[in-house]
């Protein structure tokens, strides 16, 4: 079979990139961080300097990468709007049209000529796979992210999920963490439905948050105003709709969120973005695996078929997963000055790898780093 000719195309003009959204239908597959809102909010918040690469097939749209340029030292960066905050990332594509290497090369050569100030493409957090369709960025160079993805298959059915790891103690303690919220006024779980609650609920988020990375010593990704902008409308623009891609959920303890869950979802997955947990007097409730816990419950009673926590490996994460993702970094460098700069993220890269695969060696980073950092 031959296979079509394939234009790659370069769209800048905020008016074409609009008109570009419009038309992707809805059989395209892609990741939450790759849709129209997180990208046209991400460059009106955050990084105007963003743009569109894109493959046609005659005037249909069948591969689009999102993009925002950013400095970082000498060199400016391509890679997919957000940031730290874009997980589990996987490109706009048409599942009926397969896209090869020399179609990327032609698009990599167009973003070059388009814009000759960037150095190097740098595109990480990748999934493999996503609705059983392969991401065609991995047959550039790419390497093993450190941090892999971990998931549940929900099979519609919570006994069975509940039932792989440790069920009595999950049910006991989540019994517990019942009697303690009773015992506290009781307890709602709540999903915000509207814009008003979504800022109370991010309100709660941000500042249990920012508690939590300066006590351990880290950099608190969601401080600067811009980001939390970004957040705000993001939620608030699809929390009043049916079938939101975006969701806010929360523990309501007392007239307080005591744990707030940020959810995104794909076709057939649905990923945790993130968590944050008050640390009051019902801490020892367990609020947060309390609200995975009636989380994964409700999952089950819908059409997902993967219930992902996102990138990173914790205690909490293992306790429920039965998938494990690798996810991928694909690196591309367009001038002699990115092919420097790519050197240092691939030593880099190894050695995060090589920390985070030792847990010894990455409990005792953790521990320096809030010694170092942190309030102890």
């Amino acid at each position: 079979m031959t296979l079509p000719h394939l234009d790659a195309r370069i769209i800048t003009e905020p008016g074409e990139i609009a008109r570009l959204w419009r038309s992707l239908p809805e059989t395209h597959v892609c990741s939450p961080a790759q849709t129209v809102d997180w990208f046209s909010l991400w460059q009106s918040n955050v990084n105007q300097d963003c743009l569109v690469a894109c493959l046609y097939a005659g005037e249909l749209p069948i591969f689009v990468l999102p993009l925002e340029i950013n400095r970082s030292g000498p060199c400016r960066i391509a890679a997919y709007p957000g940031g730290p905050h874009a997980n589990c990332n996987f490109p706009v594509l048409s599942p009926a049209h397969p896209i090869r290497h020399d179609d990327l090369t032609r698009l990599l050569d167009a973003l070059h000529r388009a814009r000759p100030d960037v150095d190097v493409v740098t595109l990480e957090r990748q999934l493999p796979v996503l609705d059983g369709y392969t991401n065609p960025l991995l047959q550039l160079a790419s390497r093993e992210n450190a941090n892999v993805s971990l998931g549940i298959t929900l099979d519609r059915n919570f006994q069975t999920v509940l039932e792989r790891h440790n069920p009595k103690r999950k049910k006991k303690k989540h019994r517990n963490s019942i009697s303690k919220l009773e015992e506290a006024g009781g307890y709602r779980v709540v999903t915000a439905a509207t814009s008003k609650e979504t800022d109370a609920m991010l309100d709660s988020y941000l500042a249990n948050k920012a508690e939590k990375f300066a006590k351990a010593g880290i950099r608190n990704t969601f401080a600067p105003r811009e980001i939390q902008l970004f957040f705000r409308q993001l939620f608030a623009r699809h929390a009043e709709t049916a079938n939101p891609l975006f969701q806010l959920k929360a523990l309501e303890v007392g007239g307080q969120y005591r744990a707030v869950l940020g959810k995104s979802r794909a076709k057939s997955l649905t990923f945790i973005d993130f968590i944050g947990i008050a640390e009051d007097e019902l801490s020892n409730a367990s609020p947060g695996e309390f609200l995975f816990f009636e989380d994964i419950k409700d999952s089950c009673e819908t059409n997902l078929s993967i219930y992902s926590f996102g990138v990173g490996d914790e205690p909490y994460k293992r306790s429920w997963c039965d998938l494990e993702t690798m996810t991928y970094d694909t690196q591309i460098s367009l001038t002699a000055k990115g092919k420097v700069y790519s050197g240092y993220l691939d030593m880099r890269g190894h050695l995060v790898r090589h920390i985070k695969k030792n847990d010894r060696l990455w409990t005792a980073v953790k521990k320096l780093r809030t010694r170092l950092l942190g309030r102890t």
